[in-house]
């Protein structure tokens, strides 16, 4: 039986596996669009409003993905509703390597679609709720990591199968989304159940066996590091228990724990994410080479697969700062990287519609378009994710990840929709709408998201109650909302809670909290 590190490998592994699967799809439609052999089977999507269904109805699937995780996912646990989205997600890539007509290609997407947002609203929660907190930001980002990494790794193979005849062009990549699949499930067979899920579920016994098992080698369940961490946590779950409150209540903000104002947290992550222009570019960056830069088919593919892979060295990179600079200036230094390189993306594409045979200015387009990608990736490429694991309740944390991750791909369907129709019709002024909402952000992130990292989770419960003093437009002078480092607050939160579950464990029963909550029928 796995404990230690050796478990937290293995459910990292498992985690990042169903991960994948996101940053896979995209690298494959990116380069499965200009496929002679897809067009030659589907000629229908050279059309750009076609070529936008094409590409944005995965999105729609995750969508209703996320649904079913929020209504389900509570009942199912985090390992079955991971193990339910992987059969579910197999199916749907069956159907696409298999199409020969239109109508199945879309129906696999869409089926592809739910199985993986079961799986990308999930596995952030899964990883988060296991792991300690002082490695939760590092190994929530290896997590994330593997949606560029898969991204990279579908990019080049969509460049190697170019070269083959046939349907081995796009069908292939297609059938190899199997691939993460059977590795999640593999993985899954050796890690236990989520640690809070299992004390939220009165599952207490178990629940104390598995903190003991990731806690570390050859620990008992009586250890200090074990009883203080159970303790925390079962703290957490009384205040949450104490009283019940309904999810209508959540909605209208009559709630003292902020369930409302967090679960707004991860969804507004999710929707700038969007909206700072990546799936603007994920789906297309070989289209945009193509019509705004002019490059041929050939050398598309390669650049794209270079910036693939600085893609993911950036996004590697944030392994090593996410904790150590935090949340909050990650957010705010990608956005004003992000704002400046579609500022001249614009620029440089607007000049080489006037000057077409002046090509330095498709360098300087696919130069910053480089620009951007790296400056994304180390920031707003992990951050989100990270976040709305972090940031919701332990009774609401189903719902806002699923919420979270629902606004990211409904937002993804409508930049994904458009992108063609906007290449096509707008020319520069395209990338300006992006620039403008980058900057925009820079405001709503700096007074509205405090910080998470170096907190536990329980430690975010208390900074969000109501009489934590902390308001939901951020001081410039709140010290506690901006610190990377973990606040003396948070310190002495901690020790309450484990006083208080030591004192119920006494006596045998509850002890009474005054402003404590618990969501009902929130699921």
């Amino acid at each position: 039986m796995l404990e230690g590190k050796a478990l937290e490998i293995t459910l990292t592994a498992a985690n990042s596996a169903a991960q994948a699967w996101y940053g896979y799809d995209q690298g494959v439609v990116s380069g499965m669009l200009i496929s002679p052999d897809f067009i030659k089977v589907f000629p229908e999507t050279e059309k750009a409003d076609i070529q936008g269904i094409t590409a944005s109805c995965f999105s729609l699937g995750n969508l209703l993905g996320c649904l079913l995780a929020a209504i389900y996912g509570d009942r199912l646990g985090r390992k079955n509703t991971l193990r339910v989205g992987g059969v579910v997600s197999a199916i749907g890539a069956v159907l696409q390597f298999s199409a020969f007509s239109f109508p199945q290609l879309i129906v696999g997407r869409v089926i592809n679609g739910v199985g993986n947002g079961m799986l990308s609203s999930t596995c952030g929660i899964f990883q988060a709720e296991s792991c300690a907190s002082t490695r939760r930001g590092k190994l929530s980002v290896i997590v994330v990591l593997h949606n560029v990494v898969f991204y990279c790794i579908a990019t080049w193979l969509t460049l190697a199968c170019s070269f083959a005849s046939g349907g081995w062009q796009w069908r292939l990549p297609l059938a190899l989304q199997i691939v993460p699949c059977l590795f999640m499930m593999t993985f899954l067979a050796f890690v236990p159940e989520s640690p809070r899920w299992l004390l939220m579920n009165d599952r207490a016994d178990e629940g104390l066996e598995v903190i003991r098992r990731y806690s570390g080698n050859g620990l008992s369940t009586s250890d200090p590091i074990v009883q203080d961490e159970y303790r925390s946590i079962k703290g957490a779950i009384l205040i949450e228990k104490q009283s019940q409150i309904s999810f209508i209540s959540i909605l209208t903000g009559r709630d003292r724990s902020g369930h409302l104002k967090r679960l707004l947290l991860g969804c507004g992550g999710q929707f700038m994410q969007q909206f700072g222009g990546i799936n603007a570019l994920n789906y297309y960056f070989t289209i945009i080479l193509t019509k705004n830069v002019g490059l041929d088919e050939l050398l598309a593919r390669i650049l794209t697969g270079c910036n693939a892979t600085s893609y993911m060295i950036s996004s590697a990179c944030a392994f090593w700062i996410i904790d150590r600079f935090g949340r909050r200036i990650l957010m705010l230094t990608g956005l004003s990287l992000q704002s400046l390189a579609y500022v001249m993306v614009a620029i440089s594409v607007g000049l080489l519609s006037t000057a077409p045979f002046e090509r330095q200015w498709g360098i300087v387009a696919i130069s910053f378009l480089f620009f951007y990608y790296a400056a994304f990736g180390c920031t707003w490429g992990m951050v989100p994710w990270v976040y709305q694991s972090e940031v919701n309740s332990l009774a609401m944390r189903t719902v806002g990840a699923a919420a979270a991750t629902s606004t990211n791909w409904l937002f993804g369907f409508v930049c994904t929709q458009f992108t063609p129709t906007g290449i096509e019709n707008i020319g520069y002024r395209f990338y300006i709408i992006f620039a403008v909402f980058n900057l925009a952000f820079i405001f709503v992130v700096y007074f509205l998201y405090p910080e998470t990292a170096n907190r536990t989770l329980e430690d975010l419960n208390a900074y969000f109650d109501i009489d934590s003093g902390h308001s939901t437009i951020i001081p410039i002078g709140d010290k506690v909302a901006k610190s990377s480092k973990r606040p003396q607050e948070a310190i002495d939160a901690e020790a309450s809670r484990v006083a208080m579950a030591a004192a119920a464990d006494g006596k045998g029963q509850d002890v009474a909290v005054e402003h404590a909550e618990d969501v009902d029928n929130v699921a």
